[in-house]
């Protein structure tokens, strides 16, 4: 089994809804809707608990939202009927059919697939929309300067642990979490691949894009070592 299919529980949404402020949200919003048109559609993919593609959706864009979890599509149709949710794994985004003006892959979940699968991925998000926007926080040039080995935090009710582990060899971040509420414990694996600017910038082209802009965050300032994300802006 792959291992997102099973992670997304409530504990682990929970944590996650919880550890983001509102502003952050509207800033990538913001951030989002400076590449495309006012009303424009979008495919928000995968959508987690639908964060932005609520705050999109209360702007005038129309919104497909898609993603695995049962927990998050399902918390996400409690707090807005605005959005087109949809419960599935992307790599079937294509059996959709949806077209969109603008994509958007963010919360830091790109990479969970096989290096195949990521490829087809992008080229499935080149055949739906003219614009994609990746966010990706496991960049190599973010995450290698200084990965931390072990990270603990709460938020949402949740005390989550991170024990962090860089694999060489394959270029995988292998993450083991353990999520808690006092009560209940969650103790999952999660796998990220990491890939350099450069790589995720020849995946794009290949799968159809024809230029990238790389950004180190959603004040539009440039990408380097040390950044504290990856956003990629790629326009077919």
């Amino acid at each position: 089994m792959t291992w997102y299919t099973s992670f997304f529980t409530d504990l682990a949404n929970s944590f996650w809804r919880g550890a983001v402020q509102p502003a952050q949200t509207v800033a990538e919003v913001d951030f989002i809707t400076g590449f495309t048109s006012a009303g424009a559609r979008v495919l928000d993919a995968p959508c987690g608990s639908g964060r932005h593609s609520i705050e999109l959706a209360g702007r005038g864009y129309p919104v497909v939202g898609l993603d695995i979890s049962a927990e998050a599509i399902a918390f996400a149709r409690t707090l807005s009927s605005d959005v087109d949710w949809r419960l599935d794994d992307v790599r079937n985004l294509a059996a959709h059919g949806v077209s969109a003006d603008i994509a958007i892959c963010m919360g830091n979940s790109f990479g969970y697939l096989t290096h195949l699968e990521s490829q087809q991925f992008l080229a499935d998000l080149a055949a739906v929309a003219p614009v994609a926007v990746l966010d990706y926080g496991c960049a190599a040039e973010v995450l290698l300067p200084s990965l931390p080995g072990e990270i603990r935090m709460s938020a949402g009710g949740v005390d989550m642990t991170a024990a962090n582990t860089y694999d060489v060899a394959s270029g995988r971040l292998l993450i083991d979490f353990t999520f808690t509420d006092g009560e209940r414990v969650q103790r999952s694996g999660c796998v990220q691949h990491v890939y350099t600017a450069g790589e995720l910038s020849r995946m794009l082209i290949a799968a159809g894009f024809s230029s990238v802009e790389l950004f180190g965050d959603t004040d539009g300032g440039a990408f380097g070592i040390g950044s504290h994300r990856l956003l990629a802006v790629a326009r077919r």
